[in-house]
């Protein structure tokens, strides 16, 4: 009977962490969602950060629990591409309103973490800081960076990209999809999925594997030592974010349906950090 249970909740705790996954990897998938901060709004980026900064303390329960959230998000990226960017283009203006109360919705969970009092209120100036960071990515040229990885050169620029993307990935407000569209690589990299183009994906994920593992050791450890701060840093991020995807004001019925969606996004986060609780 014990073994029973035992064996029940385990199926439970891959299947959540698999479905976590999932909602990562589709969210992914738009331009000014970030990765990290889905992650943060599911109550898992801790536990992905500290599972990738320390892997070989536990390697075995370490590798298990990024292989769960690795399925469930390359199923996220395979199953949701059409769909979300669908909805994006057919719907833009909802969507995106939606996406905002989403990220705004993050604020009071990253708030909590941080543990701010008006005794460490100076730790605003980590979130100006933050800010500017995201603020000066968005600043950049948008260069339609070629890359095609039939020679070393093509593969090395390839594995490249992947570790800038890592980064984006890891740090909560800075968007994948965002950082994609600066590089000019959007289509390709979501391109290759969809067409599964196996080559193309490894190279990629090479450099993304190593991008993960400097970025969120440094992150793991900066978040240990600095909490406060970083996190002060991470809503710095997130909130500029919102200044990235902002379609502009709309205008009739749109207003009614923008409401809406961005209460919606709102508590949609508002219920998913208290499940994750």
């Amino acid at each position: 009977m014990t073994e029973t249970v035992n064996n029940t909740a385990e199926i439970r705790k891959i299947f959540k962490n698999s479905l976590c996954g999932l909602v990562i990897g589709s969210s992914m998938l738009v331009p000014g969602v970030s990765g990290g901060t889905t992650a943060i709004m599911l109550g898992i980026y801790d536990r992905l950060l500290s599972a990738v900064g320390n892997i070989f303390r536990d390697l075995k329960k370490n590798i298990f629990f990024l292989l769960e959230v690795a399925v469930g998000g390359i199923l996220g990226v395979l199953l949701f591409s059409e769909l979300v960017l669908w909805l994006v283009e057919k719907w833009h203006l909802p969507m995106m309103y939606f996406f905002i109360g989403a990220i705004v919705g993050s604020v009071p969970v990253l708030l909590k973490k941080s543990k701010i009092t008006l005794k460490t209120s100076y730790n605003i100036i980590y979130a100006l800081i933050g800010a500017v960071l995201v603020f000066a990515v968005g600043l950049l040229p948008k260069s339609r960076l070629s890359v095609v990885p039939n020679d070393f050169k093509g593969a090395l620029l390839l594995i490249l990209c992947g570790i800038i993307i890592a980064v984006a990935l890891v740090l909560p407000g800075i968007s994948t999809s965002h950082i994609l569209l600066v590089l000019g690589m959007y289509e390709a990299v979501w391109g290759s999925f969809r067409n599964m183009n196996i080559y193309y994906i490894f190279l990629l994920g090479i450099g993304v594997i190593l991008g993960t593992l400097l970025t969120a050791k440094i992150t793991d450890k900066a978040m240990k030592r600095f909490p406060q701060q970083t996190f002060m840093a991470i809503i710095g991020f997130v909130l500029v974010s919102v200044f990235d995807i902002f379609p502009g004001v709309p205008n009739g019925i749109d207003i009614v349906f923008c409401t809406l969606m961005a209460a919606l996004g709102f508590t949609a986060v508002f219920l998913a950090s208290k499940f994750a609780e």
